[in-house]
């Protein structure tokens, strides 16, 4: 009997161990995600004048990136339904090539998850990037 209850409580350790990780991961993709969909401060292209194997926001490559980043997070997202909700939508965007909305729903989607429990890149979100919807 006493083995039994040893290895549930081990089970129940390790399944709460696995879980907060797995939280954690799906901050740090949308995080990527959001930063990949961000078009550089003040110049409006895809390049940048000093560095021209740099690119984000607009590039398709990109674009591409961050939506396989998203669909990772969605497939870890716990039961915060709004966060869900979020991220499906900016998957769809993603694949779309509308990289603004899904970038907005994003943030949108980091938002709800450092409300659920918070995790490295929580203390920035969602204000990386400079893009306001009219």
């Amino acid at each position: 009997m006493k083995k039994f209850m040893l290895l549930t409580l081990s089970v129940a350790a390790l399944v709460l161990l696995s879980w907060q990780p797995a939280a954690e991961a799906q901050v740090s993709e949308t995080n990527q995600a959001i930063q990949a969909l961000t078009d550089f401060p003040g110049v409006g292209g895809r390049t940048m004048v000093e560095d021209f194997t740099k690119r984000g926001g607009a590039d398709v490559g990109m674009i591409k990136k961050a939506a396989a980043l998203l669909q990772d997070a969605l497939s870890k997202a716990g039961g915060n339904a709004q966060a869900r909700a979020q991220l499906e939508m900016a998957v769809a965007y993603a694949n779309a090539t509308m990289h603004k909305e899904a970038r907005l729903s994003a943030q949108g989607a980091l938002y709800y998850l450092c409300q659920g429990g918070g995790g490295e890149g929580c203390d920035k979100a969602p204000k990386f990037g400079s893009y306001v919807a009219p």
